[in-house]
C-alpha cells in the first residue's frame, strides 16, 4: 500500500500559534486516516451518486470506477500546480471572515476554511472538511444546491468516510 504524505505549502493567516498547533495536528488525523486500509476499502465499496470529475481545461468527465477514483486520490496530482503524480498531499490553506453559513470553500489548489468555524469546530470536522476540499483540489465535483445525490458526491462521501473513522478512534494528541 502505498503511503500518502500530507504536506503544508502555505498556512495563510494562521495568526496565532493555538492555529498552527491545531493545523499541525488536523494534518496528522488526515495523514493517519487517509493511509488506513479501511478508507481505501470504504472508497472501493463506496456507493457514488455523482462521479463528476473536473480536468484543469473545465472539461467533465463521469468516473465510473471506484478504483479509479481511489488511484486519483491516492496519486496526489492537484490541479492547477503543473504537478506530477507525486504521492503527497500538498495543502494551501487559507483562514479568512466572513459571515456567511459555509465552513469554507476552495479556489484552484487552494482551501479556504473561515476563522471562527475552524477555530471552533472539532479537529476531526475539520480534517473532514479539509479532505473535502482537497478533493476539489483533485478535481471532483458535486451540484451546490442540496440535492438528494449531493451527500453521495465524491467530495462529500469520502469526507464522510473520512469522518466516520476518525470518530471511531483515540488520539493521545488530542487529549
Amino acid at each position: 500500500m502505498e503511503k500518502i504524505n500530507v504536506k503544508f505549502n502555505q498556512l495563510l493567516n494562521f495568526t496565532k500559534e493555538t492555529d498552527v498547533k491545531k493545523a499541525e495536528s488536523v494534518k496528522l488525523l488526515i495523514t493517519d486516516v487517509i493511509n488506513t486500509p479501511e478508507f481505501r476499502t470504504r472508497i472501493l465499496n463506496a456507493d457514488f451518486k455523482d462521479r463528476r470529475f473536473i480536468d484543469e481545461r473545465g472539461e467533465y468527465s463521469e468516473i465510473n470506477d471506484n478504483q479509479e477514483i481511489l488511484n486519483k486520490i491516492i496519486a496526489e496530482k492537484e490541479q492547477y500546480t503543473g504537478e506530477t503524480v507525486d504521492y503527497e498531499w500538498d495543502f494551501n490553506i487559507c483562514l479568512y471572515r466572513s459571515l456567511t453559513g459555509e465552513v469554507g470553500h476552495r479556489k484552484k489548489e487552494t482551501i479556504f476554511t473561515k476563522k471562527r468555524k475552524f477555530r471552533n469546530l472539532s479537529h476531526r470536522f475539520i480534517a473532514s472538511h479539509w479532505i473535502h476540499e482537497y478533493t476539489h483540489v483533485l478535481g471532483f465535483t458535486h451540484d451546490y444546491k442540496r440535492t438528494e445525490r449531493r451527500p453521495y458526491s465524491v467530495p462529500y462521501l469520502i469526507s464522510t468516510i473520512a469522518n466516520t473513522i476518525l470518530e471511531g478512534k483515540e488520539y493521545e494528541f488530542l487529549n
